[in-house]
């Protein structure tokens, strides 16, 4: 791998400048260093130009496994099957990171870089100077737009520049657009230098954006939020796609499944909670697939109000569908709620499709598509299948760490300064005011987690700041994840196949193991060769094999696979 080359300031800079908190101007210079411990490399040349695209179009589809475009390639009749036979399909991608969460995922799609060189190390993490968690968003310096009620949110955490940054920065004539349901999803893809990013509330069932792209709403966004599209889901259920009920049984099993949900609403059809304009309403339409449905309606409008395509100066537009991943924590990945929920996936990316083509036309546009995580299947058919899986809650972690330290360390207080079990934070000065020693503060901690059998592992900060031992192939995934000022000081590496949820039924993500990494890569568009690739990939190779097949000469950063000469 190569350093990322050092870039014009002007391509981490916000648009608009409002007094920003020391660490966020920290954040923005680091957005500039190269990774550390990269070895540098010549870089490949970028491919022979052909004509470029009008308009990029990145999907990812949060929380989907690799294995539903084949599971359900049968029954697949529009984007999800065009991607299928017309694109180049990279079977055996992983994420190289352990922190297989929203935040993370997102953050590597469009740049390349890994938490340990962007910092984005978890959806919330605790802020050692603020002394309190903060979220991968947070930025108390930008207003919300578009709404009075929410949070306003900005990629100022964001140590890294984006496809779409270095893109805008080549060509000013370009535009750069994310959208989606989670304002994370919608704002890491796009970049710092992004024309836009919005998001939806479930305050409001509107969507927003913040200061940090724009002084004020929009009037597109404005009479789009008018509309009150939301609201107009009031009283639906959420209905198979297919009227076979054999079908569903052969590809997914019975309806009613022990696990899911809160053993209330298991079985179709499934009714929108609460009415508008309550919280509950808003919030449980993300479980359905109206919510995948009402972001293509939002993001035709923002294609429209952002003049996307329609000229010679590429465009690009990301979106993250975040139906998937609430249906697969509610219900799971092998349920017949996330097998319908797919089948209306691929009517809806069929109509982007055909909306995207429509504005820059046909053969003017890339697509490309991938995840952010995958997700681990419920413990309670992992059990039918006869393998030892755990439900679990994290206050167990917590309860048999705060009993060790108790009984190692009679009458010292304040140890810990953020007690997530997977990832303390220690306090050192409380530790060296009572007279103790840091080493074995963490080797209580240690002892106690792996006792519990649900954490096979626990790594220090010394030891995730040191070499790589030869013995551990979990090792390199966390040293991946790690970012010195941002991560814990003890990381727990979770037991395969326990899930620590707290919650009746559902399931999750966050592990380094394969059923958390592993995620679909797919380019389609011109000059792209359909089929299958088996090759070792991860979404870490996507910027780099994207930026280049613009024209861009974009650094290798933590890619390891160079898929550019896969594509052709």
């Amino acid at each position: 791998m190569i350093v990322a080359r050092r870039v014009n300031a002007s391509m981490t800079r916000r648009r608009f400048p409002t007094p920003v908190l020391s660490l966020a101007r920290a954040v923005l210079l680091a957005a500039l260093v190269p990774a550390a411990g990269v070895s540098a490399q010549p870089a490949p040349a970028p491919p022979a130009a052909s004509a470029k695209p009008r308009l990029v179009v990145f999907i990812a589809v949060d929380q989907m496994r690799a294995e539903y475009l084949q599971r359900f390639k049968p029954l697949y009749q529009a984007g999800l099957k065009r991607l299928v036979e017309e694109g180049a399909v990279f079977t055996n991608a992983m994420y190289r990171h352990a922190c297989t969460e929203t935040g993370p995922g997102h953050s590597v799609l469009m740049s390349g870089r890994s938490p340990r060189s962007s910092g984005i190390v978890g959806n919330m993490w605790y802020d050692r100077t603020l002394r309190q968690r903060v979220n991968v968003v947070d930025d108390p310096a930008v207003r919300l737009l578009g709404s009075d009620r929410g949070r306003a949110a900005s990629p100022a955490y964001f140590n890294a520049f984006t496809v779409g940054d270095m893109l805008k920065a080549s060509s000013p004539a370009s535009k750069v657009v994310g959208v989606s349901f989670k304002d994370r999803a919608a704002i890491l893809p796009a970049g710092r230098r992004a024309d836009g990013a919005y998001w939806y509330q479930t305050t409001d069932g509107r969507f927003v954006t913040s200061s940090w792209y724009m002084e004020r709403a929009p009037g597109w966004l404005d009479r789009w939020n008018a509309r009150r599209v939301a609201d107009g889901y009031a009283g639906r259920t959420w209905q198979r796609v297919l009227q076979d009920p054999a079908s569903y049984l052969r590809y997914a099993g019975e309806d009613e499944v022990q696990g899911e949900f809160d053993s209330k609403d298991n079985v179709f059809p499934h009714s929108i909670r609460g009415t508008p304009p309550a919280f509950e309403f808003y919030d449980s339409l993300r479980r359905t697939p109206f919510a995948d449905e009402m972001l293509l309606d939002f993001a035709v409008e923002a294609m429209k109000g952002h003049d996307l395509g329609t000229d010679d100066a590429t465009d690009v537009l990301t979106l993250s569908f975040s139906a998937t991943d609430v249906i697969g924590h509610t219900y799971g990945p092998d349920s017949q709620e996330q097998m319908d929920n797919l089948l209306h996936l691929d009517r809806t990316l069929g109509k982007l499709m055909q909306e995207a083509e429509a504005r820059a036309g046909r053969g003017k546009v890339l697509f490309a598509l991938s995840a952010d995580h995958g997700s681990m299947p419920l413990v309670e058919i992992l059990k039918k299948r006869g393998i030892d899986a755990v439900r679990a809650d994290s206050s167990e972690l917590s309860r048999a760490v705060e009993e060790a330290l108790a009984a190692r360390f009679p009458g010292a207080t304040g140890l810990i300064a953020d007690p997530d079990p997977m990832e303390y934070v220690l306090d050192q000065a409380a530790i060296e005011r009572q007279g103790l020693k840091r080493e074995e503060v963490e080797e209580t901690i240690r002892r106690a987690l792996v006792g519990t059998g649900l954490v096979e592992a626990v790594y220090t900060r010394a030891q995730l700041m040191g070499p790589k031992p030869k013995d551990d192939p979990f090792f390199d995934r966390h040293q991946r994840a790690f970012f010195a000022t941002r991560s814990g000081d003890l990381v727990a590496r979770i037991r395969k196949y326990v899930y620590l949820g707290g919650y009746v039924g559902g399931t999750g993500h966050g592990s380094p193991h394969d059923y958390d990494r592993q995620v679909p890569i797919v380019f389609m568009g011109p000059g792209i060769r359909p089929g299958p690739r088996d090759v070792e990939t991860g979404p870490e190779d996507i910027a780099w094999a994207l930026g280049r097949l613009l024209g861009l000469d974009y650094p290798q950063q933590d890619s390891v696979t160079d898929l550019v000469p896969l594509l052709k």
